[in-house]
């Protein structure tokens, strides 16, 4: 059985997120008609997503295009117990875009746009300031060679370069999959 993608959404929620995530501009009145709802439906539950949080619709631009000189990105090894607190406290900086708390050697990734090299190196002395960052490493970009802002999550693994087709599931001279594309949400109205 594949997973819910988005597990708080029903199939007509999911669906009308993966429209706006393809197309932030596509009038409700077709979404409707492809999802064989009303479009008061899809403009009430958009209502609903949006002023829940749970989606935002918005422009993104590539900075380095648009002209910032310094776009930055920092990993850094900050003691579990102040985790909350140091993420909160570099969150409040203007020139941070992104603020993420992980896994692994490093568990926070911060990215930010400076107007200089000296900004830059004013904002690290000043936001990573902390005792309880215990190591951290950051590098300027130079070039964006792919940034997808498309969170799509997919319910089945996808095939990279080298991988194999399920040799039961094509025909002989068959290139393209015979199944529907993983990740699109087919929706579904809910029972009553």
């Amino acid at each position: 059985m594949p997973r819910q993608p988005y597990q708080q959404l029903d199939a007509i929620d999911q669906a009308i997120v993966d429209a706006l995530r393809i197309d932030g501009r596509r009038a409700y009145r077709d979404i409707a008609r492809d999802l064989g709802v009303s479009e008061s439906m899809v403009r009430k539950r958009c209502k609903r997503l949006l002023e829940s949080g749970w989606m935002r619709i918005l422009a993104i631009s590539d900075p380095l295009a648009l002209g910032v000189p310094v776009l930055a990105t920092t990993y850094a090894r900050v003691r579990n117990a102040a985790l909350e607190a140091v993420t909160d406290a570099i969150a409040r900086h203007d020139s941070v875009r992104y603020v993420g708390i992980g896994i692994g050697a490093n568990n926070l990734v911060v990215e930010s746009l400076h107007a200089s090299s000296a900004e830059l190196h004013a904002f690290l002395q000043d936001a990573l300031a902390h005792d309880d960052i215990l190591s951290s490493q950051t590098m300027q970009v130079v070039k964006i060679k792919k940034s997808v802002w498309d969170w799509e999550i997919r319910t089945e693994p996808e095939r990279g370069p080298g991988t194999e087709r399920d040799p039961q599931s094509a025909e002989i001279g068959d290139d393209e999959p015979t199944s529907a594309p993983t990740g699109v949400a087919t929706p579904r109205p809910p029972r009553s």
